[in-house]
């Protein structure tokens, strides 16, 4: 079924100086679109207008690009055929692209409100006081020249967020989209532009990733940027967008740019024997299987409950969501498709460890290659890798801990040598909590792990990393 067409989007015009690349779902065969299958001239046509379009995108008056992120945020709609696009290409049940793109709107408008709540505005631009008194003002600049950002396809809201931050703070973008993503990309870009922001100041461009000879295309864009925004595992962004080999040495792409990756997830969580067991099941159960391909779900519980009962709270959980399983299309759908072959090499891995005797399906079956009910394990073994990794399945893994210090030391432990995501602490002592040192950019008290962090997203601070400061004295 081709009823979509797309193209690159450059300038607010759609280009095509390539060929076309069909996509198909891997969950629905029949359904597939054509977007563009950049060449070199897509991508210096990008590179140029984006350039052009640095200054006035500077220029403009901070409380002008936030009426054009609010504007935007009322303009914006999806349709039921915007809306299937997402589920067909994600395997997102609808019940959740509906959330998801709902919170588009939300990401346009209050990321220009806590820029103004942490720093302020004076001039029409990022400003404030350092010292209560003093005759001078810290002034944040935008980074000359253009953002190139590399987004995912698991988050129908990131072409927003990334948006939102870049027009927030007056720099043009160009992104690279994941193919299957070109069409929600477009529609909040397009948004944007018609709202008022600079033609150039927000462009998407796309390629065939599997052809080799287009890794070309991405050290293009890196080394015109000035600053890179990449999602994904560092082996992954390192081999595509960063390291080249050339003439028998290893070039760094990145050297002397401004860097912010998404790297890490393997969101967790500990559980205190203090804490409501139930109220505390309801959260994880929703952290880790509302949408579980998404970075921030919940992975891993670390479970200090001396009579086992957070776990059989949690085995009612998945008892529950397994009465909502089947086509992510219909509106009763709770758990959806995942990657086939991901889904195929957790499930049989989990039955050699169950073989091994080192690792408990406490719920959970495989139904087909793209569809489990939500698998529930426990395990022992502090070096498993569904303690420390981050499988995109409908997953929870469960280990038992004798005291809330030995759930951190495990926790931080399994965590390795990045910091996970997010890390959901279930307990009622505050002052246990704060004094802990937890390996994770995000703490969270008896909150979901879901929950996204605007300002601070594992860590980066956007505003800081992407203006320049600069100090204005002024006379009484």
């Amino acid at each position: 079924m081709d009823y979509l067409n797309l193209k690159n989007l450059i300038a607010g015009k759609e280009v095509e100086f390539g060929g076309k690349l069909r996509v198909s779902s891997e969950f629905y065969p029949n359904y597939s679109t054509q977007i563009s299958d950049s060449t070199i001239f897509d991508i210096k046509m990008a590179i140029s207008k984006a350039k052009t379009a640095a200054e006035k995108c500077n220029q403009m008056p901070f409380e002008e690009r936030r009426k054009i992120l609010q504007n935007a945020a009322k303009k914006i709609s999806f349709n039921s055929s915007d809306l299937e696009y997402i589920v067909r290409y994600t395997g997102m049940p609808i019940t959740q692209v509906k959330k998801q793109t709902g919170e588009v709107k939300a990401v346009l408008e209050i990321i220009p409100e806590l820029i103004e709540k942490r720093i302020g505005i004076k001039y029409g631009k990022i400003a404030r006081k350092p010292i209560d008194g003093e005759n001078f003002f810290k002034f944040l600049h935008p980074i000359d020249g253009f953002l190139y950002a590399v987004t995912p396809a698991n988050d129908p809201r990131v072409t927003a967020f990334v948006s939102a931050w870049a027009v927030s703070l007056g720099i043009p973008v160009v992104f690279k989209t994941a193919s299957t993503d070109v069409l929600t990309a477009q529609k909040i870009i397009r948004a944007i532009l018609d709202c008022g922001y600079p033609d150039a100041g927000l462009n998407q461009v796309c390629w065939d990733t599997k052809k080799i000879e287009k890794r070309r295309l991405n050290f293009d864009l890196v080394d015109s940027a000035t600053a890179i925004w990449a999602f994904g595992e560092d082996k992954t962004v390192d081999a595509q967008l960063r390291f080249e080999e050339s003439e028998g040495s290893n070039v760094d792409h990145f050297a002397n740019k401004i860097i912010l990756r998404h790297a890490s997830g393997r969101s967790a969580g500990i559980y205190d024997d203090q804490y409501d067991n139930k109220k505390a099941a309801e959260i994880i159960a929703e952290s880790a299987l509302d949408w579980p391909i998404a970075c921030n779900s919940m992975k891993t519980i670390f479970d200090t409950s001396t009579g086992h009962e957070l776990v059989e709270e949690l085995k009612e959980k998945f008892s529950e969501y397994e009465k909502y399983i089947g086509d992510p299309l219909k509106e009763t759908t709770k758990v959806g498709y995942v990657n086939p072959r991901t889904n195929n090499h957790v499930y049989a891995r989990i039955q050699d460890l169950e073989r091994l005797g080192i690792m408990t399906r406490l719920k959970g079956i495989k139904i087909e290659d793209k569809q489990t009910s939500p698998i529930l394990l426990q395990t022992d073994d502090v070096n498993s890798e569904f303690l420390n990794k981050e499988y995109g399945t409908y997953i929870l893994a469960v280990k038992h801990c004798a005291t809330f210090d030995d759930a951190v030391n495990d926790a931080n432990y399994s965590a390795g040598d990045t910091h996970r995501l997010a890390l959901s602490v279930f307990s009622d002592e505050e002052d246990k909590i704060l004094k802990s040192v937890l390996r994770a950019h995000h703490i969270k008290r008896a909150r979901h792990s879901t929950e996204l962090d605007l300002m601070f997203h594992e860590g980066n601070d956007y505003l800081h990393k992407l203006t320049i400061p600069q100090i204005h004295r002024v006379s009484f």
